[in-house]
């Protein structure tokens, strides 16, 4: 019974500590991809994404403002490097996480919102991550900024 109680207890800790290691990763990820934003078009400082680990603020409230201005800093990048992306650059995404936090608290539907919250926070980890490399494989605009239109008066 002992040797039982020891491996629950075991796989509880690996469990808690792979989240919390994954958990610090996604901010990082958040954080470097910002930095990649010039300071001009970010609607939010790195350092900031941070204060995700707020309780109660930093999972239901701060998120409604946080991953929308991300998306906007990120239209505003891409748009002054001339490389415009499909999409929203993650803002519904970026909603739907912390809705879904939300809908965690409602019984019967909690198992459900958590399995969606993995999901999505997945996908939306992954989109920031291939912005990010897009990011560093763009070169930026310095000075006047080039048009790919073959309109003269562009």
């Amino acid at each position: 019974m002992a040797g039982l109680l020891i491996i629950i207890v075991f796989l509880y800790l690996l469990i808690l500590g792979g989240s919390i290691t994954a958990s610090v990763l996604y901010v990082k990820n958040l954080q470097d991809l910002l930095k990649q934003v010039d300071p001009k078009n970010r609607l939010v400082h790195p350092g900031f994404v941070w204060m995700l680990y707020i309780p109660f603020y930093g999972a239901v409230i701060y998120p409604f403002m946080l991953y929308p201005r991300i998306s906007e800093s990120l239209r505003k990048e891409f748009d002054e490097r001339n490389n415009p992306q499909e999409g929203d650059y993650g803002k519904s995404l970026g909603i739907v996480l912390p809705i879904l936090i939300c809908c965690m608290i409602i019984p019967f539907l909690n198992i459900l919102a958590l399995l969606g919250f993995i999901v999505i926070g997945i996908i939306f980890w992954v989109k920031m991550a291939q912005y990010k490399r897009l990011l560093r494989s763009i070169p930026k605009v310095e000075g006047v900024r080039i048009s790919n239109s073959s309109d003269l008066l562009d």
